[in-house]
């Protein structure tokens, strides 16, 4: 469980297909970590209130590294570290 902290950058609602054929929902929230200005996508339910584009934001997210290649899906590498501060130390 790592908990993640940043601003909510946008709050999307796709729409989709299942394999058996079947609607589905899923919410895509991006949030913009503090330090970065890569925003991470994250799949949260649909009922979940974290805010407005543009707050501040801290949840508790587990990560699955994986992509798809080929139609199937694989495990992917996840690279976790500590920054070093800006002045140096």
């Amino acid at each position: 469980m790592f908990i993640l902290k940043g601003t909510i950058k946008d709050d999307k609602n796709e729409k989709f297909t299942r394999k058996d054929g079947t609607p589905g929902e899923k919410r895509l929230v991006y949030i913009e970590p503090e330090g970065s200005i890569y925003p991470v996508p994250v799949d949260v339910p649909l009922d979940a209130k974290l805010g407005k584009t543009g707050e501040k934001t801290e949840i508790k997210v587990d990560i699955f590294p994986f992509y798809f290649a080929e139609g199937k899906r694989r495990r992917a590498y996840l690279s976790i570290y500590i920054p070093k501060p800006e002045n140096g130390r």
